[in-house]
């Protein structure tokens, strides 16, 4: 469950990294991260800080509270009901996993949508 959480808010990252045309390069280079190190953020390998959260706010010029609601994915995210929401309760059924994977297909489809505008826009100046 929790490396599905890192997974999906990496995948949320690079949406938001990809809207702002920035690369994995540059986004390493503003955090002061080896590309290696900021790839293993977005591909949910490593846990974020509040502080690294912020920074990444502060490079897309936006809210730490918007890039939350932008990671959660809705505009009136309510992090007290969401954790609430994701904490383990003792003796209920993990019913969390169908919906962590619709997140996570939700964001894919987005990534393959925003990519394939990017391709259209990359072509356009080709020709």
């Amino acid at each position: 469950m929790e490396t599905d959480l890192k997974k999906i808010v990496g995948q949320r990252l690079q949406l938001l990294r990809i809207e702002n045309n920035l690369t994995q390069e540059q986004m390493g280079e503003k955090l002061h991260l080896s590309t290696s190190a900021y790839c293993k953020i977005e591909y949910g390998e490593t846990d974020l800080t509040l502080t690294r959260l912020d920074k990444i706010a502060q490079i897309f010029n936006i809210p730490a509270v918007e890039l939350f609601e932008k990671i959660h994915g809705n505009t009136s995210f309510n992090c007290c009901q969401h954790f609430a929401d994701t904490a383990p309760h003792n003796n209920t059924p993990n019913t969390g996993t169908n919906d962590d994977l619709r997140e996570l297909i939700k964001s894919n489809s987005r990534l393959i949508e925003m990519l394939g505008k990017r391709l259209d826009q990359l072509e356009s100046r080709i020709m």
